[in-house]
């Protein structure tokens, strides 16, 4: 199991920067400060220098229960058993770090840009640095900066836990964590400080004070044992491969359509709960175009592979409508948006899963995957996770807590809505008759 880490206030070590005091200096006063989590960055030393040096800092975290992560050196990070590490675009593949690290270990990766972002979305690190929010002087190698408009949309987009790095000081500090970051990578305001535990008390004070509570990445954190339970599951590894029998596709098609029937109505029946009209305009543009889309594709994929659309709704069907009709049914636009929010938000990161793994050459469902991993459709969705946070940032702790049993049941709804396509009546779906969110947060697949 992986350790628990905040990276609300991350040091990446500098020994350049460091005005020629020792690291372990630097390093002891700043957790002292407040620094939640350590990167060692050594670019230009020898690799038994840089053993030597880590080990004397894991010496300084251990007790203190805060990560050191390595920055690039897989070697580096076995030999002294670190916490993780974090690598770059240019570095060693992912995988392959898992692969020699395990998978008790953190592994942090850097992203440059959008596609970057939805290409880690579709790997199981454990947090990305949106780098450089800002143009930088400790780094001459950076791409375009982000800007903030741009780790604002970042944040949304990303479905793992973030830093911002780049530029990171008192004077941008407030307004990088009121994107919704979960934390801010620091350089030089601390490792070139004159005064390092004065300074990092005074970032940790901003951190702290401009937090910001984004309910979308919350509730995805809390729905990963559902959502990677989905990704595993027969019919959609049978999907990306193309070897999905027509009979599983055809249950499946025959299904949506009845649900995709009640599903654009409920759409509608939000929008009628929205308090200002653009809220309700963005939302009733995104439910046509979703609506054409998805029609026309199904259409198609029924006239192709001859699909009996003419059947009864599976207890899944009507039970999943029914849940989001009772979400609708509270009159709150935050807990109805909620509950319907999973078909969107779920099939989008799947789509974008597949499309980044499915064989698309002879593919007969390439068309499926196709519709749900486009730009559009995720750019979309990012529309309402945005919509879903505003709103959530001004709901009590109850409507929140609402929200999440909503969305956590759906996500549960969708994983059996697949399920059945595969399995059919052959199987139980009782772990959807589950009526409390403690248990939702229980289920086991």
């Amino acid at each position: 199991m992986r350790k628990d880490f905040d990276l609300s206030l991350y040091l990446v070590t500098d020994r350049l920067l460091s005005l020629e005091r020792p690291l372990e200096e630097i390093v002891t006063k700043a957790v002292a400060s407040g620094v939640t989590i350590v990167q060692l960055r050594e670019k230009n030393t020898d690799t038994g220098k840089f053993v030597s040096l880590a080990r004397r800092l894991m010496q300084v975290l251990k007790p203190l229960n805060i990560p050191l992560i390595i920055n690039d050196r897989v070697d580096v990070a076995l030999a002294v058993d670190a916490d993780g590490v974090h690598i770059g675009q240019s570095d060693m593949a992912y995988e392959d770090v898992r692969r020699l690290l395990g998978d008790d270990k953190i592994i942090g990766l850097s992203v440059e840009n959008f596609e970057d972002i939805e290409i880690a979305n579709t790997l199981d690190v454990d947090y990305i640095g949106i780098s450089p929010v800002f143009g930088t002087t400790t780094k001459t190698d950076t791409a375009e900066p982000f800007g903030l408009d741009g780790l604002r949309k970042a944040v949304i987009m990303s479905v793992h836990p973030t830093v911002a790095i780049g530029g990171m000081n008192k004077s941008t500090a407030a307004d990088v964590m009121q994107s919704g970051c979960d934390g801010i990578a620091v350089v030089s305001a601390i490792c070139s400080a004159k005064n390092i535990s004065e300074a990092t008390e005074e970032l940790k004070v901003i951190v702290n004070a401009n937090k910001k509570r984004l309910w979308s990445k919350q509730i995805w954190y809390k729905s990963t044992k559902i959502y990677n339970a989905i990704l595993d599951i027969d019919f959609l590894k049978e999907l990306s491969d193309g070897n999905l029998s027509d009979e599983i596709f055809g249950r499946y098609i025959a299904q949506d359509e009845i649900y995709l029937r009640n599903y654009y109505h409920q759409m509608f029946m939000i929008a009628d709960l929205m308090d200002n009209e653009q809220d309700k305009e963005l939302f009733v543009s995104f439910a046509k175009s979703g609506m054409e889309g998805e029609k026309a594709m199904h259409n198609m994929l029924i006239e192709k592979h001859r699909i009996d659309t003419e059947v009864d709704a599976s207890k899944v069907t009507t039970d999943y409508n029914e849940h989001i009709c009772k979400g609708i049914a509270t009159g709150n636009r935050c807990i109805a948006l909620a509950a319907i929010l999973p078909c969107m938000w779920i099939y989008n990161r799947v789509g974008l899963h597949i499309l980044a793994n499915a064989k698309l050459e002879n593919n007969p469902y390439k068309e499926w995957i196709l519709e749900y991993g486009n730009a559009e459709f995720t750019e979309g969705v990012n529309q309402v996770l945005k919509m879903a946070d505003e709103w959530a940032a001004t709901a009590d702790d109850q409507v929140r807590e609402m929200m999440d049993y909503y969305y956590l049941k759906a996500a549960l709804y969708e994983y059996a809505f697949w399920d059945y396509a595969y399995y059919g009546s052959e199987k139980s779906y009782d772990y959807t008759d589950v009526d409390s969110l403690e248990t939702i947060l229980q289920v086991k697949y």
